[in-house]
């Protein structure tokens, strides 16, 4: 996401406990089942398995995106309440995902019927059945919930209008599907040119599949928009596929009013065998660069992501009109509409008033300055907030889903770790037996005197690690990313273990003397701490000659183990600047964070650093910059581990790990 910090703020605290209870409410009363449960996740997507309802309110950003959404009020013919307020944005699109989730709920059928026909025989085929299909969905539920309910034309009619006008670059439903595997990229912009190209012989040839795939995305592109976007005229489609649109537009528009889902997939499978010439077939080759993301669609669109243990044949209803039009396609005004945003938006601002008065803050803050360090002098002024956040019960269901994903990767590093946990440590016995010393001060007191033998047994190394994660603006995307879901791997790990671990994020706010670290997960931490690895976040800068001394004293107070350990996470060398301070940059960042790392270990706290290098090309091995990250940390640490697929970042510290626990590292 490309959000600035306020609206990341503002964001954050809006997916807070206490509007997502309000939002599950609703739900339960809209669908009128009370084990209906309502999550937030920031994932960029929304669905539901017929019991609970997956939200991201910041979906393609549209809350952020004022064009759109002014775009939006003019075509209701709104005054800027909403574009001009962020949290009303929120509101009014959380809610209006909120409602057409439930809707789906209550009148689609889960799993979809048409998964089990004998169509779905390729990957491309269980595609295109699902795009076809959750058009009519949507479609039909909009439909039903203006038929059936007064009170929420105006919240889906606003959010049908601000998503066809937002700028935003996240893909559409089509190609959600098609685009994300990268072939949007080459064939959806070149689909016009193809079919004129077959229809003027043009000397470029091209693949009879791939002519297809083009073909089949313009009538996608075309019934999709005719279907969701009817107050938007259409020009006359391509004349190689007029055909297709002709036999075909009248089953779309019956099948997004009828009432009956076995019907409505009925239709579906009518619609697919109309446009089965069109269809690719499913061996169809693709450039290279296509391929590779076209196979991760496929697993994206796997058989399995079609059922549900929570099954539902969806409610038979009577709809009575469509979204923007009567049955026969007749607009219908919107001034009815017009009155109901009015006045739902004057009872979101009452709504938001209420909020910022009674949102209690539940994190905790401490500060400290150079001098409660051993900081050098280029330090002094230099302020550092150490911030506990508050628990965000919003990420439940996202850090379950990560957890899910990387099961079989948590359960095989937790058994491997557990086998080495397992070695000869020697203990000490004290009892008031004979033994090979006397530990009791009554020496001469045959009654009162211990005596200590110490005795080789199998348990588990006194151990703890302290993860600091770069918070640097460089880190994010794909490093960033890597990094969540390498500490959410690492901390089952440990937590099967019992390893005390924590886990701070550490970045200085350019401009200004600050820095900030929020401890994450502390070493004895509550369970529910665990959410908020997903908050990590890239900004800013680092200051690491002033956070490890932090992280030094935060060890020494805060971790009950013998032997402690901080692993430094980065992708390069520190960097701060303000106005007023020595500009903290290489080469003077890199000579002093290596003096505070020399002086920390000297005192008997080793320092592994993972250095995030990811070259450009990795065909090019050789490169000079390829591990640049290396090298800057090199001149810092004494150990540091080059991780130059940050893909692979939580297998690297697991292998590390064990062979501290190994002995083979140190």
């Amino acid at each position: 996401m490309s959000l600035n910090r306020r609206q990341k703020e503002l964001l954050r605290s809006f997916q807070c406990d206490a509007i997502r209870s309000i939002e599950e409410q609703f739900a339960q009363i809209l669908t009128e089942r009370s084990d209906v449960r309502v999550f937030f996740v920031n994932e960029d997507k929304c669905f539901t398995d017929g019991k609970n309802i997956t939200i991201d309110p910041a979906l393609r950003e549209l809350f952020t995106d004022k064009k759109a959404l002014r775009r939006a009020e003019k075509h209701l013919s709104m005054d800027d309440s909403i574009s001009s307020d962020l949290w009303l944005a929120l509101h009014f699109h959380t809610r209006a995902l909120n409602i057409h989730e439930s809707l789906h709920i209550l009148y689609s059928a889960i799993p979809q019927p048409w998964v089990h026909d004998e169509r779905v025989s390729s990957d491309i085929c269980r595609i295109v059945l699902a795009y076809i299909h959750n058009v009519i969905e949507d479609a039909f539920i909009e439909a039903a919930g203006c038929s059936l309910y007064d009170n929420l034309e105006h919240y889906l009619l606003w959010n049908r209008i601000a998503l066809f006008y937002t700028a935003s670059e996240a893909p559409s439903t089509l190609e959600q599907r098609f685009g994300q595997a990268g072939i949007m990229a080459d064939v959806a912009n070149a689909d016009r040119s193809l079919c004129e190209n077959e229809e003027q012989n043009s000397e470029q040839v091209y693949d009879e599949n791939t002519i297809k795939f083009a073909k089949l995305l313009t009538y996608l592109n075309y019934m999709g928009f005719l279907i969701l976007y009817p107050f938007i005229i259409p020009n006359k489609p391509a004349s190689v596929i007029a055909e297709y649109v002709e036999k075909t537009k009248e089953l779309w528009r019956e099948s997004a009013i009828c009432g009956n889902s076995a019907k409505r997939s009925d239709y579906v499978l009518q619609i697919f065998d109309i446009i089965e010439p069109l269809i690719p077939n499913d061996d169809m080759i693709l450039p290279s660069a296509l391929q590779e993301r076209f196979d991760n669609m496929k697993a994206q669109y796997a058989p399995d992501d079609f059922f549900s243990e929570h099954s539902s044949k969806g409610k038979e209803v009577i709809v009575t009109r469509r979204l923007f039009t009567d049955l026969n396609g007749e607009p219908i005004s919107s001034d009815s509409v017009k009155k109901k945003l009015a006045d739902a938006i004057q009872v979101s601002k009452e709504e938001k008033e209420k909020f910022k008065q009674g949102q209690p803050d539940k994190a905790s803050t401490a500060t400290y300055r150079a001098g409660n360090f051993d900081c050098s002098n280029m330090h002094q002024g230099v302020i550092l907030n150490v911030t506990k956040p508050g628990i965000n019960l919003n990420l439940r269901r996202a850090y379950q889903n990560k957890v899910a994903k990387f099961q079989l990767t948590i359960n095989a590093h937790a058994a491997n770790i557990a086998k080495y946990l397992k070695m000869n440590i020697e203990t000490r016995e004290e009892k008031k037996l004979f033994g090979s010393g006397i530990s009791s001060k009554h020496l001469g007191d045959f009654k009162k005197r211990q005596w200590y033998r110490k005795a080789i047994e199998e348990g588990i190394p006194d151990i703890g690690f302290l993860f600091m994660i770069d918070g640097s603006g460089s880190m994010d995307g794909e490093r960033m990313e890597s990094v969540i879901s390498a500490m959410v791997i690492i901390h089952e790990v440990f937590h099967k273990n019992n390893i005390q671990h924590s886990i701070v994020e550490h970045r200085a706010i350019y401009n200004k003397p600050f820095l900030v670290h929020n401890i994450l997960v502390d070493f004895h931490y509550k369970n529910n701490e665990k959410f908020n690895i997903l908050s990590l976040e890239a900004d800013e800068g680092t200051r690491e000659g002033f956070s490890l001394y932090w992280a030094e004293k935060h060890l020494r107070n805060n971790c009950s183990c013998e032997r402690k350990i901080i692993v430094m996470i980065s992708d390069g060398a520190p960097a701060h600047i303000f106005r007023g301070g020595v500009e903290y940059i290489p080469p003077v960042s890199i000579k002093d964070t290596a003096e505070a790392a020399k002086m920390i270990i000297r005192r008997g706290t080793p320092i592994i650093a993972v250095a995030l290098d990811t070259p450009e090309d990795d065909d090019f091995d050789d490169d000079e910059d390829s591990d640049a990250t290396y090298q800057q940390l090199k001149m810092i640490y004494p150990d540091v581990v080059s991780c130059k697929d940050v893909g692979k970042i939580a297998v690297q510290l697991l292998h590390l790990i064990t062979k501290l626990f190994q002995g083979r590292f140190k």
